[in-house]
């Protein structure tokens, strides 16, 4: 085989070779993207689109640790929809699915990068973000703004108000533990509730005898 012929034959299994390239790289580009709706998918709460308890903690405590070595402020939020049982009494439960999905669509247009937001657990949604208590407060309030003047409606087409109430918990004040963070949260949560709600309140130095008290609906 003279050299011409070899270059031919050299020639073709290049542009073979490369056609084989292009097409692995388009699977591989497939398996990535597969991948990642799969960890989406897994790692979202059905109903509110936002992140499972469980997700969520993983994610606070990694949160915690980075910006306890790093001395950087971290709030824990807890949200809490008002009289909700109200809300699935009068309207039905699928109507109190619906005002979830509805409230954390609203929560999430407030969120910065970083932070995180999560279901806590039946119609209590937890939050925790980065940065100064003035600012955290301020974001707080914007959302629980945007939720009383937002116009829900049942599936009878029956319209109607919600509002949250909310309680705020620093690190910098209770403690970088999430538990500690999150029991604190709870309990400023509980004074919202009962201070009249549709508030944001902040969390103080925890009080055991507080933290056991029953919260209103």
């Amino acid at each position: 085989m003279n050299t011409q012929m070899k270059q031919e034959a050299l020639d073709v299994v290049i542009a073979e070779l490369e056609k084989s390239l292009v097409v692995l790289q388009g699977n591989y580009q497939k398996a990535v993207s597969n991948l990642n709706q799969l960890r989406e998918c897994v790692s979202k709460d059905d109903l509110t689109r936002l992140l499972r308890r469980s997700v969520f903690m993983q994610r606070l405590e990694s949160l915690l640790f980075q910006a306890r070595e790093e001395g950087r402020e971290v709030h824990v939020l807890m949200v809490d929809v008002d009289h909700f049982k109200r809300v699935n009494d009068t309207h039905g439960h699928q109507t109190g699915d619906v005002v979830l999905q509805q409230i954390s669509e609203l929560i999430t247009r407030y969120l910065r990068p970083g932070d995180l937001a999560g279901r806590y657990g039946g119609e209590e949604l937890i939050l925790a973000m980065e940065g100064g208590t003035v600012e955290v407060q301020a974001i707080a309030d914007r959302i629980r703004q945007a939720v009383e003047g937002h116009s829900m409606k049942s599936r009878s087409s029956v319209e109607f108000s919600c509002t949250l109430s909310v309680g705020v918990a620093s690190a910098r004040k209770v403690g970088y533990g999430a538990d500690i963070l999150i029991e604190s949260a709870d309990a400023a949560l509980y004074r919202a509730k009962n201070s009249g709600r549709n508030r944001v309140e902040l969390a103080i130095k925890l009080d055991a005898a507080e933290a056991a008290k029953p919260r209103a609906a």
